[in-house]
């Protein structure tokens, strides 16, 4: 995995039943999203079972130490179906958030360039082309601004994040996540092949959205949230 020795840093994977740091990696999940415990089961079954369980995705569960102690944990898939990543989860330590490496001041910009590194492998092994970046749902105004910072763009489509994928449902039961319903998010990338990628056009958006509602939370394309979203694209493209 990936190492930076003088910064003490190093990628621990937990997927494909390497279990070592998981109980590390859930104690520093719950310390920086305490309302999502739910979720715990979920990242022990995907520590415990190979990454390419659920296609048209790899899974990926890192745990970032620096000098043995966890500082930061991201969760990411790379749909090679679409050929994108779907970055799902990141935090870091407030111990830790400030580095200094390679011009980089900050260890959540870093975790998100490893994890760009990581979709390049993963596209490479299969035979796939440059992956077209590396999707986001963001919610707080504070966040997008955050992650505009680290190079993120918003891409003009209305989206929905539904309560949960479908195959968290079975660990933490329809019941307890239907309580919460769909929210208004926005959908955002990190472009990895910055040529390719054109937010004007609409075949792109679409697959963006299908990549994240279809593939990832497993909605049907009837379903009101995926057309909801193809048809704000349809109607962005008409007012060009």
């Amino acid at each position: 995995m990936f190492e930076i020795p003088e910064l003490g840093f190093e990628i621990q994977e937990i997927v494909n039943g390497r279990t070592r740091y998981l109980d590390d990696l859930i104690e520093l999940y719950l310390q920086l999203f305490p309302g999502y415990g739910r979720y715990v089961a979920v990242m022990r079954r995907r520590a415990n079972r190979p990454q390419d369980t659920t296609p048209p995705f790899l899974e990926h569960q890192w745990l970032a130490l620096v000098n043995g102690r966890p500082a930061a944990m991201t969760v990411f898939k790379y749909n090679y179906k679409r050929n994108c990543g779907l970055g799902l989860d990141l935090g870091v330590h407030p111990d830790f958030r400030i580095i200094s490496h390679s011009g980089y001041t900050s260890l959540a910009r870093l975790m998100i360039e490893l994890r760009h590194k990581q979709l390049l492998m993963d596209a490479k092994s299969l035979g796939m082309s440059l992956p077209l970046g590396s999707l986001v749902e963001v919610e707080s105004p504070k966040v997008v601004a955050r992650f505009k910072e680290y190079g993120m763009l918003l891409l003009p489509v209305k989206y929905y994040e539904p309560p949960a994928p479908e195959d968290a449902l079975e660990i933490i039961g329809r019941q307890e996540i239907e309580k919460t319903g769909f929210t208004p998010m926005h959908l955002g990338i990190y472009p990895i092949d910055r040529e390719a990628y054109n937010p004007k056009d609409a075949d792109q958006l679409s697959m963006f959205v299908k990549a994240y509602l279809m593939d990832h939370y497993g909605l049907p394309e009837s379903h009101w949230a995926v057309q909801e979203s193809l048809q704000s694209i349809s109607v962005e493209e008409r007012a060009k």
